[in-house]
C-alpha cells in the first residue's frame, strides 16, 4: 500500500510540477506534458547510467595501472523504484492524452 501512494505521489508532484512550468513559459499544459514527463524520466535514467559508466572506466583504469582488482566493470541495471514506476506511468499516460488531444491531427 506504501508503494502504492509512493507511486500515486510521485505522478502528482510531476503533474503539478508540469503545469506550473507551463504557466511559466505561458503555453498549453497539453503541450508541455509529454515532452516533460520524458525529460523528467529521463534525468535519473542518464544519471544513473554514466554514474555507472564512470565507476566502470575508473574501475578498468586502477586495474590497467596497478592490476588491483577493486570492484570490475559491473553491467547496468535499472532498477525500478516506486518513484521510477511513477515516472514511467505518467510518461506512458501522458503519451496517451497527448494522442487522444491531438487525434485530428493525426489523420
Amino acid at each position: 500500500m506504501k508503494k502504492v501512494l509512493v507511486v500515486i505521489l510521485t505522478m502528482l508532484i510531476e503533474t503539478v510540477l508540469l503545469w506550473a512550468v507551463s504557466i511559466f513559459i505561458g503555453w498549453d499544459f497539453m503541450e508541455t506534458i509529454f515532452l516533460g514527463g520524458l525529460l523528467i524520466f529521463a534525468i535519473p535514467w542518464l544519471y544513473l547510467f554514466f554514474s555507472n559508466h564512470e565507476q566502470n572506466v575508473y574501475n578498468a583504469n586502477v586495474k590497467g595501472m596497478t592490476g588491483a582488482d577493486i570492484g570490475g566493470v559491473k553491467l547496468f541495471q535499472f532498477r525500478f523504484s516506486p518513484i521510477i514506476i511513477g515516472l514511467v506511468l505518467f510518461m506512458i499516460i501522458s503519451l496517451f492524452l497527448t494522442i487522444y488531444y491531438y487525434y485530428d491531427y493525426f489523420i
